[in-house]
């Protein structure tokens, strides 16, 4: 893969894609972006992706930000790969995936995680191969201002990922981080504790769950297996303007038949987060969903 300074004027024309935009030009084997004020990617035939700054203020950060996250992506889909919007961790040579929505606490968790002893596989987005493999990707997490204080980092010192966001980014030598492809072993979609109630729901399992601790649901079948995956496609326009949609269903659809997916309750608040994952293994979910029952019966024995 070459990832290389190019100049925008000389990129030949291309027939694109009706799904493309004024922003975004797409046709399977070439993918466009053009971005007001930071500058123009471009991904081609899965190999080689090429960046040009809109002017020099803006600065090497900008760039990195969109290269590694929507360039990469794009040379993955072409490539072949299932990309999917998550965070994949690695442990004892198997990687765990977590799905979720941006306010989920995906790079929250995985921090917490990393203190536990994983190394990160690759944030932001997650490129699967057809063969159950997980690639390495950024390595690099990003926590808003709230979670830098709670994990009591020392924010001041962090470079912001964007000028004038509250947002600030944990960089790969402050990490420990997975170099090498690993089996995906499982899935996690994430989903918060209500702040209203003592009590969550695990929507998948329709139960009650503690909130002071980490609770995962039973397998999901494969039909909401495959919805969930679907839906955490990284960009579903691009998706469709690169001709790659039957290669999304059919992908997500294999890992579905091959990989069980969970629904994972996460404690509302960092430190209870941080807390319960020292009494749990998630690469034993079965765990999780005994946690509650065991305790009843250790206090029936009592």
């Amino acid at each position: 893969m070459q990832i290389q300074a190019g100049d925008h004027e000389q990129w030949p024309s291309f027939e694109q894609s009706p799904h493309s935009t004024p922003t975004l030009q797409l046709s399977p084997q070439d993918w466009r972006l053009e971005l007001e004020g930071i500058g123009w990617f471009r991904a081609t035939g899965g190999e080689r992706l090429e960046w040009q700054r809109w002017d020099d203020s803006v600065s090497d950060r900008d760039i990195r930000t969109f290269a590694v996250t929507s360039g990469l992506g794009a040379l993955a889909i072409q490539r072949g790969a299932l990309v999917l919007h998550g965070t994949a961790l690695e442990r004892d040579g198997e990687a765990i995936l977590l799905l979720g929505h941006p306010a989920a606490g995906k790079s929250t968790l995985a921090w917490c995680l990393l203190q536990e002893g994983w190394r990160l596989l690759s944030s932001e987005l997650v490129a699967v191969g057809s063969d159950g493999m997980v690639q390495p990707g950024m390595h690099q997490l990003k926590l808003w201002y709230d979670a830098a204080v709670a994990l009591e980092l020392d924010w001041a010192q962090l470079p912001p990922v964007r000028k004038g966001l509250k947002r600030y980014a944990l960089m790969a030598q402050d990490l420990t981080c997975m170099p090498q492809p690993t089996p995906l072993r499982l899935i996690y979609a994430l989903n918060r504790d209500k702040e209203d109630s003592g009590k969550g729901v695990d929507i998948e399992a329709e139960v009650e769950v503690e909130k002071v601790s980490l609770k995962a649901s039973r397998n999901f079948s494969q039909t909401n297996a495959l919805m969930r995956l679907r839906n955490q496609a990284f960009h579903a326009r691009m998706y469709r303007g690169m001709d790659a949609e039957a290669q999304l269903f059919m992908q997500a659809a294999a890992l579905a038949r091959t990989v069980p997916l969970h629904a994972l309750v996460v404690p509302d608040g960092i430190k209870a987060m941080a807390e319960s994952l020292k009494k749990i293994d998630l690469m034993q979910p079965e765990s999780m969903q005994q946690r509650k029952e065991s305790k009843e019966e250790d206090t029936n024995d009592d």
